[in-house]
């Protein structure tokens, strides 16, 4: 058992006793949602946040909690509920983030670590705001222990063993992410929403997911934390994909993944320059005006058009060997024959480069579908 594992035991027999009253599993919509968190939530939260504050260690890190922060406060307004949203960071090397009751959050160093880019970091802290708006928390303990919504927080309102027990089931579902697929799908989506009005990439959220599946596979031994119990990860990031594909945004994943970026390379013992794709050249010329010219427009229209999703067919060469020929990335021309200044590198070479380079980024992230 890891350390994050036995913890987790050690709080949950501390929370354990007590039997519950069985009734009707509530559906995800049958809460209303009021205005503000409920004084049910408030305990709850409280008392189950002190016992993981007891067993972790909170990191004071400016930065980091600066970073979270601003994320919080850009996605906190889109919420349907007006909660006082309150993340923690964790240190610990467990890749998760999860929410209790009312808006209380934390989000580990693992998951810090892990996470390339803001949108993907927006994209876990989005899913984690939409389950404490929905309340997701206590539905899910409400359905594991049988009990009704109105009996949950009868519950959580005593003393005695039953808000030990409802502690306990809700300590687990957190920092286990032991959500029933509805309701994770349900954060998925209105986690996209809320971060699509916020002005971030919301492509963040699937390629998070498809990276948590990778990191699973790789390491099934590594408690991944967020995913812990979710045999149903392909199902949700099918979701996750339909649901952005039905609201018209395209699904480039580089930008959320932080690769395929351009750049304009001098190459000082050799006079030349370079136009590199995450760091590896692609193209070589001279070190002179127009060849620099000709590369910082090209390394443009690479960031716009060549995406992970290009298929290699349409990185073609049209005309090739002749003085009209010219490069394309689908219909967008990139580079034509008689632009190039003396001593450039022929455009078969540039797409060669491109697609040795595309592939090997491709490589880094292969559970994607990219040809969807």
């Amino acid at each position: 058992m890891g350390r994050a594992a036995a913890c987790l035991a050690v709080l949950i027999f501390a929370f354990s006793s007590g039997e519950a009253a069985h009734a009707a599993s509530p559906s995800v919509s049958e809460d209303a949602a009021p205005s503000e968190a409920t004084p049910q939530e408030i305990k709850l939260s409280e008392r189950v946040s002190a016992e993981i504050e007891k067993n972790w260690t909170i990191l004071v890190n400016p930065a980091h909690k600066a970073k979270v922060e601003t994320i919080v406060g850009r996605l906190a307004p889109q919420m349907e509920r007006r909660l006082n949203y309150d993340v923690s960071i964790l240190d610990h090397k467990m890749v998760n983030a999860f929410a209790l009751a009312g808006g209380k959050m934390y989000v580990t160093t693992g998951m810090l670590d892990f996470v390339r880019t803001d949108a993907e970091l927006a994209g876990v802290i989005a899913h984690e705001m939409v389950h404490a708006d929905k309340k997701h928390v206590i539905i899910q303990s409400a359905r594991n222990n049988r009990m009704t919504l109105l009996a949950i927080a009868a519950a959580i309102a005593s003393k005695g063993n039953g808000a030990a027990m409802i502690a306990a089931n809700v300590l687990q579902v957190a920092v286990m992410g032991a959500y029933s697929i509805d309701i994770e799908k349900e954060a998925d989506a209105l986690g996209i929403d809320a971060l699509m009005r916020a002005g971030y990439n919301p492509v963040g959220m699937l390629t998070l997911q498809e990276r948590l599946k990778e990191e699973r596979l790789k390491r099934p031994e590594i408690n991944p934390g967020i995913y812990q119990t979710h045999p149903e990860v392909d199902e949700r990031i099918a979701a996750a994909e339909k649901y952005l594909t039905d609201h018209d945004v395209p699904i480039f994943r580089k930008y959320a993944l932080g690769n395929l970026r351009p750049s304009v390379e001098e190459i000082a013992d050799e006079g030349a320059l370079s136009l590199a794709v995450d760091g590896e050249p692609v193209w070589r010329g001279r070190d002179d005006e127009p060849t620099r010219d000709l590369f910082g427009r090209v390394a443009s229209d690479l960031w716009e058009h060549l995406q992970l999703e290009t298929v290699p067919f349409d990185m073609r060469v049209n005309g090739e060997g002749g003085p009209d020929a010219a490069f394309f990335i689908k219909a967008k021309r990139i580079a034509a024959q008689k632009e190039l200044p003396e001593g450039t590198e022929s455009l078969a070479a540039l797409r060669n480069s491109l697609q040795d380079v595309l592939n090997k980024a491709r490589g880094s992230h292969p559970m994607a579908d990219y040809y969807k």
